[in-house]
């Protein structure tokens, strides 16, 4: 089953991504970084955290790949804009980079992994374009530790929906616990996984970009042509969503896991 991006590139799922930044997606990794590094990430989407990195390896270089070309388009935008001259981005795939061997300083990739139906090709392709002694950062929600409250079943049941189809779409909603056994398992060295905690603020953020998403599954993933759900289902999961995104009480905490490696 070939692989399909899940969020997709509705202009609600760009600015949902577009929100990320280094302080608040990428903190685990800025440590390793230094000035005049040449610094690659992969899946950049619409560059927001990108161009926080490249501004922290500056006067080095980093080259953002995303396979949407509207991405690629939106991050060298908002280079230009901030003026960020030490940025570039282009199309390109993660199991076929179009660099040489020994590179880059160190590797980036937020919120992709779990898209990816060969995590482990990926990585081998990650290994060969960083040099030794090389860094690589990779940061991946798991959708197993959720906090959700309230809950109710409706709510769960578009939760559940929204897991559902990302595995239908060849990803791994639990990528994250992974994360540290797939660098091992690639060869990786001096691994270091960590966690947290993502609190969304506020709710209508998550609700409506899985809402959006949920409602798209229509025609998007041709769910209901597939037999996976029917119309109705998907009007009363995104209502249970926005509904919800209105609780005084309500609160969604995210889960993220983190990893650090070394190639040797």
């Amino acid at each position: 089953m070939p692989e399909k991006y899940t969020p997709g590139y509705s202009s609600n799922a760009t600015n949902f991504m577009a929100n990320r930044s280094v302080d608040t997606h990428a903190a685990f990794f800025t440590p390793y970084l230094r000035p005049g590094m040449k610094l690659l990430d992969c899946g950049c989407g619409p560059g927001a955290i990108a161009l926080g990195l490249a501004k922290a390896i500056a006067p080095g270089t980093l080259t953002g790949i995303d396979t949407e070309a509207s991405q690629i388009q939106i991050a060298a935008e908002s280079a230009f804009t901030q003026a960020v001259s030490n940025a570039n981005f282009l199309e390109g795939n993660i199991y076929a980079l179009p660099f040489p061997d020994n590179t880059f300083d160190a590797i980036f990739s937020h919120a992709l992994f779990e898209h990816l139906q060969e995590p482990v090709q990926a990585l081998r392709e990650l290994q060969r374009v960083l040099k030794p002694g090389g860094i690589v950062g990779l940061r991946s929600p798991d959708w197993g530790g959720c906090l959700i409250a309230p809950f109710p079943p409706e709510l769960d049941k578009a939760i559940t929906y929204y897991k559902w189809l990302h595995e239908q779409n060849s990803g791994n909603p639990y990528v994250g616990r992974e994360l540290r056994a797939l660098l091992r398992e690639t060869g990786f060295i001096n691994i270091k996984a960590s966690a947290s905690y993502q609190c969304y603020e506020p709710l209508s953020a998550i609700a409506e970009y899985l809402a959006v998403r949920i409602e798209a599954s229509g025609n998007v993933d041709q769910a209901v042509e597939k037999g996976w759900t029917d119309e109705r289902s998907l009007t009363t999961m995104s209502s249970a969503l926005r509904e919800w995104s209105q609780h005084p009480d309500g609160f969604f905490a995210q889960a993220w896991c983190e990893v650090v490696g070394q190639k040797g």
